[in-house]
């Protein structure tokens, strides 16, 4: 397989360093008072952050020199190991175990803390495209294809639904079902399922009252400003205070306890307060340039474990971050997950960097441009 040189798609890279920048300075500004108050220091976050984000860089130009066929081989370990890790978040007083808000999502290891969510969504998208690698014969064939992907899906959410982590189920299911669609599986197959789970994922989702309350203010904003539409209703003034141009980087005021989550789930609300209708504009162009060059990569792969795998990479980005922004802009119910690249976080920057290292691996052994044109 001939290999290119470099880091393989050089605009994404500069669209996903872009971004890095804008989230750098939004988790800076968003992040100082609470730093202080936690430890003392005005830049403990945005330093830990900035860890992160070159322990990513690292993660990425590793996996960009790897050849990506040999993830292949590791689909297995790699589900069996988030599955363990996901039920150790459920063992009872599990001493490594970390809650918050309610929830018990993560695993300390050594100075880090992890969420196997995050590592489940990388795991998920190698085991179907290795599953969609063997043709569409295969995905189509309802007990040998279809039942496996569904059947390993189905332990991922009853692990998540027991943390309770709902963000993350809803981001495993449309992440599975795009990747379905497009390795071919039957349009039957995907509805039937879907209206099959659906009533089960609704009845444990209305046992939590934090749900409840979630849903209700998203039907409703105006009815508890206070209470369980706070968040929303803080991240609009933070959009609406932006106007065009926002005020400035450091200048907003949604951060100063206002908005809470301000540095991890909302960031995209104090981008927009900072940097205004033009800076999130730009965001979105910058993911927008993300999924074309993914499934540019996709395209040109040349064996299908590669297309199949630069389509999950790309979708696992790409619904991420429609679901943050969306959750954002009061477009869905509250789900508490990270924008990429942008949000404070350890985990999720580790794995969509990773993403992102793997899709260029996958570019720098694709098509030369001359063969697809002549194939064109």
């Amino acid at each position: 397989m001939r290999v290119r040189g470099g880091l393989g798609d050089r605009v994404m890279l500069l669209a996903v360093l872009l971004l890095l920048g804008l989230g750098s300075v939004t988790v800076f500004s968003s992040s100082t008072t609470i730093s202080h108050d936690l430890s003392g220091s005005s830049t403990r976050l945005i330093l830990n952050h900035l860890v992160k984000v070159a322990l990513g860089l690292g993660l990425l130009v590793i996996l960009s020199r790897i050849d990506y066929r040999v993830i292949q081989r590791l689909a297995l370990p790699l589900v069996v190991s988030s599955l363990v890790l996901l039920a150790l978040t459920l063992v009872p007083d599990f001493p490594l175990a970390v809650s918050a808000n309610g929830a018990t999502r993560w695993i300390r290891v050594g100075s880090m803390v992890i969420q196997p969510a995050e590592l489940g969504k990388l795991s998920l998208v190698v085991y179907i495209a290795s599953i969609l690698s063997h043709g569409e014969g295969r995905i189509r064939n309802y007990r040998r294809g279809f039942v496996p992907v569904l059947t390993l899906l189905g332990i991922f959410v009853v692990f998540l639904m027991m943390q309770p982590n709902f963000g993350g189920v809803l981001s495993l299911g449309l992440l599975t079902g795009t990747l379905l669609f497009v390795g071919g599986a039957r349009i039957s197959h995907l509805l039937t399922s879907g209206v099959a789970t659906m009533p089960a994922v609704a009845f444990v989702s209305f046992q939590k009252p934090h749900v409840v309350r979630r849903i209700h203010s998203f039907l409703d904003p105006s009815a508890d400003p206070f209470g369980a539409s706070f968040q929303v209703h803080q991240s609009l003034v933070a959009f609406g205070s932006g106007g065009l141009f926002g005020v400035g980087p450091g200048a907003g005021r949604q951060s100063e306890y206002f908005l809470p989550d301000c540095h991890t789930d909302f960031a995209f609300a104090v981008l927009g307060e900072e940097f205004g209708l033009l800076g999130t504009a730009s965001v979105v162009a910058l993911f927008a340039v993300v999924i074309w060059r993914g499934l540019a990569i996709a395209r040109d792969a040349r064996n299908p474990f590669g297309r199949h795998l630069a389509v999950g990479l790309t979708s696992m980005i790409g619904v991420a971050a429609a679901l943050n922004m969306t959750v954002a802009l009061g477009m869905a119910p509250t789900a508490g997950l990270p924008l990429p690249f942008v949000s404070y976080g350890g985990s999720a920057m580790l794995v969509n960097l990773g993403g992102v290292g793997l899709l260029l691996s996958i570019a720098r052994r694709s098509r030369p441009a001359h063969r697809r044109m002549v194939r064109g």
